[in-house]
């Protein structure tokens, strides 16, 4: 048993303790309601009174948000300038061409200037102008020749473009390659002893493609021939080895190929222009001319020409016997 007066001291300490316990507790839960309002906030003070002091929840630290740095936008790249262009001068249209309108620099367009005669020798090759011309243009030809077509105006043409100082001579060279060749040779041939080379060569030129015997048979009678005769002269065994020999002398004169040209014996193979064709005789001619104004002969000049023209002793004597002895000029 305790006595009563310590039970009352007792009782009276355990009183205080707990009174100062709540004291304590009610003086913290005050100030952390306070601290955690922020020190701009305006409260309604009749709402603080009603509402009961709740301790705030222990604060957490917040880490900042990680600010990522925006990726840099590249800069375009610059484009470049276009280099300004030059513009192609305005050519004004070329006038509208006749149909039947030739390109001057292949082939020329035909005068007739009445002074230009045709041989009638059938013992020679079919020829313009006179036989002491000072330039002396031989034509080796195949009338199957693609090419060989496009110089036929230009060997109608040069003999009117110096009338009597021009001789243009047609020789045969019909080549293997073309099976047709040979007999066109020998119906122009036969329409040579008729006295109508010059226009069945046109029509043999312009029908390049019909060379068969009924063709040529065909343009013959356009051209009013006797048949029977045209046939027979046709088949003549010494003309077909006349055609054999100018196609000989072709071949050992340096000619392989068609169209070739001799200029007073100055060997050219092929088809230029007529431009070019033209220049070579013009200037072979004033070559002449000089010469023949020193008081020279003119067969011997050209003669004296063909010498210098060839390209070694050897073809000079072919051309010599074979293309100037024919005509008398040379001895």
């Amino acid at each position: 048993m305790i006595p009563r007066e310590l039970a009352t001291i007792v009782l009276a300490l355990t009183a205080a303790g707990v009174f100062l316990y709540a004291r304590s507790i009610s003086s913290i839960a005050v100030v952390e309601s306070e601290a955690a309002v922020p020190p701009s906030a305006t409260l309604d003070p009749q709402a603080a009174q009603k509402t009961p002091t709740v301790a705030a929840p222990e604060a957490k630290p917040v880490s900042a948000p990680t600010i990522v740095a925006p990726t840099p936008i590249a800069k375009p790249t610059p484009v470049a300038k276009p280099t300004p262009q030059p513009k192609p001068p305005v050519v004004p249209p070329r006038p509208a061409r006749a149909s039947n309108a030739k390109n001057p620099d292949d082939a020329p367009s035909r005068t007739v200037s009445g002074k230009v005669q045709r041989s009638t020798d059938k013992s020679l090759s079919p020829a313009f102008g006179p036989l002491d011309a000072k330039v002396q243009v031989t034509v080796i030809s195949d009338f199957q020749c693609p090419v060989c077509r496009r110089a036929v105006d230009a060997t109608h043409q040069i003999a009117e473009e110096w009338p009597s100082e021009i001789r243009v001579s047609f020789h045969h060279h019909p080549l293997k390659m073309h099976r047709n060749a040979e007999d066109a040779a020998a119906a122009a041939l036969a329409a040579q002893m008729q006295g109508k080379f010059w226009e069945y060569h046109d029509m043999l030129f312009q029908n390049q493609r019909a060379l068969d015997r009924l063709s040529l048979n065909a343009y013959a009678e356009r051209l009013g021939l006797n048949m029977d005769q045209f046939k027979k002269d046709m088949d003549n065994a010494e003309y077909r080895a006349r055609i054999q020999d100018k196609h000989t002398l072709a071949k050992d004169l340096g000619a392989r190929g068609t169209p070739a040209f001799l200029i007073n014996g100055k060997l050219s193979v092929g088809w230029g222009s007529w431009n070019g064709f033209r220049g070579q005789v013009l200037r072979e001619l004033q070559q002449v001319r000089t010469l023949v104004g020193q008081g020279k002969d003119v067969k011997s000049v050209i003669v004296d020409r063909a010498k210098t023209n060839s390209k070694d002793p050897a073809a000079f004597a072919l051309y010599r016997d074979g293309i100037l002895k024919p005509l008398g000029i040379a001895p």
